[in-house]
């Protein structure tokens, strides 16, 4: 009995912090993008990181306030200022008709035009029960986009030898992140829409860790390889 209580209180722990941790995948990508700034470039990274994170976090804040969960509206509120931030700052500091983004910034703003004008005609004109039925299945393909939105830069990691174009805090923090809410969706709530994409979430930041450890940031080679 003991042990069960025990595991029981590691599951809701895991459930209380996973909104702060949610809160920390958002902020994650600040270093990044003050570097950025800092360098008035955006080197090779990706657009698609800030892009998904706008629209992932309209899509649950919308969800949110449909059924009237404020754990999920407010913490995706604040990952939709903080997105909205990073975009316009890479959108400043990126060469004029990049294409490797990928795509160009202005397909990504169209992208996100129509999904965000979409997921409010939905919440607009159809009932509450509907509507966050609908943009709940859509919240869960864009959490998974917004979770695997640094591999975006796989080619250029594999061409140029260096992992350089994954953003390493934005990776850790994302693994944390998807940790704690697959303990609660699978062991606390048993719901799919909150486990199923944290766990994809969970395997795409494993591969960018390792990534990041086979090739680093270019300047030795992997092991086992020539330098």
């Amino acid at each position: 009995m003991e042990g069960a209580k025990e595991v029981a209180g590691w599951v809701v722990t895991c459930g209380t912090l996973a909104p702060m941790a949610a809160s920390i995948v958002f902020a994650a990508p600040f270093p990044t993008i003050m570097k950025i700034q800092r360098d008035q470039s955006v080197g090779g990274l990706p657009l698609l990181p800030y892009s998904s994170m706008i629209v992932n976090c309209v899509v649950w804040v919308t969800y949110g306030l449909l059924k009237s969960e404020p754990k999920v509206w407010q913490t995706n509120s604040f990952g939709l200022v903080l997105g909205t931030y990073y975009f316009a700052m890479f959108h400043r500091n990126c060469k004029k008709g990049a294409n490797n983004l990928p795509g160009t910034a202005s397909q990504h703003i169209q992208a996100m035009t129509v999904i965000i004008t979409f997921t409010f005609l939905v919440a607009a004109t159809m009932a509450k029960e509907g509507a966050a039925e609908i943009i709940g299945k859509a919240g869960v393909v864009f959490c998974v986009l917004l979770f695997a939105s640094p591999l975006a830069a796989l080619r250029t990691v594999i061409q140029t030898g260096s992992a350089k174009t994954i953003p390493l805090p934005f990776t850790v923090a994302t693994v944390i992140n998807c940790v704690l809410w697959s303990v609660f969706g699978l062991l606390d709530r048993n719901d799919f829409n909150i486990y199923a994409p944290n766990l994809l979430g969970l395997f795409f930041g494993i591969v960018q860790l390792m990534l990041i450890g086979w090739y680093g940031d270019g300047t030795s080679a992997p092991p086992g390889l020539p330098s």
